[in-house]
């Protein structure tokens, strides 16, 4: 169509301006499950007919899976650089909530440098939690987890 735009339509929008995407709410959130489904043939080609649909297995509400509970955060420690320049702000790492209680850093997803990334990893892993559950039995979960470094003034 005619025109530049935020992303609204046609030529309504103010030129060199982009609508924002709601990225960035500061939500950790395990990554998307890897389920795979099994498929069957749709059988377009049969006569017969199905009288009654598959039921669902339905999740049964006295075993659901609960997540990781932390017990306790520690506090990461800044390094003499970041304090000396003062950095703030968040390290956000990918890691992995074990079933055996212990706790799986894969990589820093953003970072803040100044030795501070290595300061979060070490605080992640000093993080005392109940492993997630699913149907009564520890399971792995991984999660996406924000360290906080704040001066206090």
């Amino acid at each position: 169509g005619p025109g530049y735009g935020n992303g609204t339509g046609g030529d309504k929008g103010i030129r060199g301006t982009v609508a924002s995407t709601g990225f960035g709410n500061g939500i950790a959130n395990p990554p998307p499950s890897t389920k795979k489904g099994t498929v069957h043939e749709g059988g377009f080609a049969d006569q017969s007919v199905v009288t009654e649909a598959p039921k669902k297995k339905v999740a049964s509400s006295e075993n659901p899976t609960t997540p990781v509970d932390i017990l306790e955060k520690p506090r990461p420690v800044y390094t003499a650089e970041g304090r000396s320049l003062k950095i703030e702000g968040d390290v956000v790492l990918d890691m992995v909530f074990l079933a055996n209680g212990s706790i799986q850093v894969n990589r820093v997803i953003s970072g803040l440098g100044h030795g501070l990334d290595d300061a979060a990893m070490r605080a992640a892993q000093l993080i005392k939690f109940k492993p997630a559950k699913r149907d009564g039995q520890p399971v792995d979960f991984p999660a996406r987890v924000r360290i906080e470094f704040r001066l206090a003034y």
